[in-house]
């Protein structure tokens, strides 16, 4: 009788641990899809940081363009080289004054938009991390939530064991393999 008894307490143990597997492997399949969506929102910034690298790469070598024709109009009009100075001299020089001017500013804005590239790179690692541990957490929440009312170790068990007997053995059976 007590070996039926045993018996469907496993069973239903079993059936209860074969439930719980099954709405884990469900929960699973529903986080899948986001995870592959977040997933692709990386990639797609990725690719929108990626885009805006070769803006850059590109703004920089138009300043260094500039930047060269600049010296050389610098080399032109040295008033060391030339004794005279001209009208179109003056005009040069206020050009010269102008570009320069727009040149460190053009650069300004190359370091900013570069700072705000590198900010947005290590949010979206931070996020993508954040998502990951808290998907792992819920995973590992899920998978030991059950084993958290039973006994983890050997001593505990046989500690149960004993309460269990001595229980059984005030309502009048002594404990058994207890000395």
């Amino acid at each position: 009788m007590q070996l039926q008894d045993a018996l469907s307490q496993e069973k239903a143990r079993h059936r209860d641990s074969v439930e719980m597997m099954e709405k884990k492997n469900n929960r699973i399949k529903e986080l899948e899809p986001r995870v592959k969506s977040a997933a692709e929102a990386i990639n797609s910034l990725k690719d929108i940081i990626k885009k805006k690298d070769d803006e850059i790469k590109a703004q920089e070598e138009k300043y260094k363009r500039f930047l060269g024709k600049a010296k050389q109009v610098i080399k032109a009009i040295d008033p060391k080289t030339s004794q005279s100075p001209s009208p179109d001299t003056a005009a040069l020089r206020k050009q010269l004054a102008e570009k320069e001017k727009a040149l460190t500013r053009m650069e300004e804005e190359a370091k900013n938009l570069k700072s705000v590239r590198e900010r947005e790179e290590r949010m979206v690692l931070s996020a993508w991390y954040e998502m990951g541990m808290h998907v792992h957490k819920k995973g590992l929440e899920e998978r030991f939530q059950p084993q958290v009312s039973s006994p983890r170790s050997l001593l505990s068990q046989k500690r149960n064991e004993m309460r269990r007997s001595t229980v059984s053995g005030k309502s009048g059976s002594s404990p058994q393999g207890v000395r």
